[in-house]
């Protein structure tokens, strides 16, 4: 059955629920079409199956390859097709609209659950009685990360209290995340002028407005590296870290014990931009650029009372970039060959 507006069609499959289902999975296409039948058939292989799927196209250049792998699928989900490309953020909202279930999942088209993803982290959710729970992921594909988790950047199985969100000792992955709608809704939802970052900005909204977070210490699901995927390149992602603290600052009442915090982590995304603007001046063999950057990091390393081990590391960067530049960056593409997998090319704006 399909319905037609002015901005998309909608398709619902013969298979899909009729009575109202407790989950709404919310997929978002927008050049993923080659991985979304990986993450399709991790969903349909969930042990709890009490929900509807909503994949919605954002207006993709890879439109047709999509509608042709969701073909084996259209049956058993809901498929939105939107005529113009709007972005992460106001597709995932609109999505919330055409949602019937009482609780959302923002699964990424090129991430996948494991088989009890689902029942645990519902059942978690309703044995604490939280209003968000998400889980621990493995990260894999392209990057020297590929193969580790997020164990150790997670506070122990429990609340997660803001806090712990302020101080970065937790790492919550929309894709590994069950919410409640209400709570959701009550936040106005993702904030369309937050950049790559949207999803912290919502779970910070979140906890300030007293929702109740929760974490399961447990892999769940899988987390896709890949360059071009909507992080961003190495660059970007920092600038954007750096950018979602300021903007909160101008959303959220902080005490002024929690704007130390939240200043002094703007500083230190600083620290690693001017790292990482170092290392690819490096990589483009601008070693005026890549000494410039180093001396700025080691002087803001020290501002922030970094560990001496660190402001070692940088100091020997700046002597080799003087003695022999074409010794360190054979170093460091020996040593951080897939970081250049994710570089900005010198075009990028």
């Amino acid at each position: 059955m399909s319905e037609r507006e002015n901005t998309f069609v909608k398709t619902v499959g013969s298979q899909v629920k009729k009575e109202k289902p407790a989950v709404s999975i919310i997929i978002p296409n927008y050049n993923t079409a080659e991985f979304i039948a990986e993450t399709l058939d991790s969903v349909l292989a969930q042990t709890f199956t009490d929900y509807e799927i909503i994949v919605v196209n954002d207006g993709a250049p890879d439109t047709q390859h999509l509608k042709k792998v969701l073909e084996k699928y259209y049956e058993r989900i809901i498929f939105v097709d939107k005529f113009e490309n709007t972005g992460t953020s106001p597709t995932r909202n609109f999505a919330v609209t055409l949602t019937r279930g009482d609780f959302l999942c923002f699964l990424d088209a090129d991430d996948i659950w494991l088989p009890t993803f689902l029942e645990e982290l519902f059942a978690f959710l309703h044995q604490n009685n939280f209003d968000m729970v998400y889980a621990d992921t493995e990260m894999f594909g392209i990057g020297y990360r590929a193969g580790e988790s997020f164990l150790d950047y997670n506070p122990p199985q429990g609340e997660v209290t803001r806090r712990i969100l302020i101080e970065g000792k937790c790492i919550i992955l929309p894709s590994g995340s069950l919410i409640k709608k209400t709570e959701f809704e009550k936040t106005g939802g993702f904030d369309p002028k937050v950049l790559r970052t949207e999803d912290f900005d919502l779970w910070m909204r979140m906890i300030f407005q007293g929702t109740r977070i929760g974490f399961l210490r447990k892999i769940l699901f899988k987390f896709r590296i890949r360059p071009g995927s909507g992080s961003g390149d190495s660059l970007q992602r920092i600038e954007r870290c750096m950018i979602v603290w300021q903007i909160l600052q101008g959303k959220l009442e902080f005490t002024d014990e929690e704007n130390v915090i939240v200043n002094r982590n703007i500083q230190m995304e600083y620290a690693g931009l001017l790292r990482a603007k170092g290392r690819k001046s490096i990589n483009e063999k601008n070693w005026s650029e890549a000494k410039k950057m180093f001396r700025e990091a080691r002087v803001k390393a020290a501002e922030l009372g970094l560990p001496l081990k660190h402001r070692l590391k940088l100091s020997a960067v700046i002597v080799l970039l003087s003695l022999s530049p074409e010794l360190l960056l054979k170093v460091f593409k020996s040593y951080r060959a897939d970081e250049i997998e994710f570089m900005p090319s010198q075009t990028s704006n």
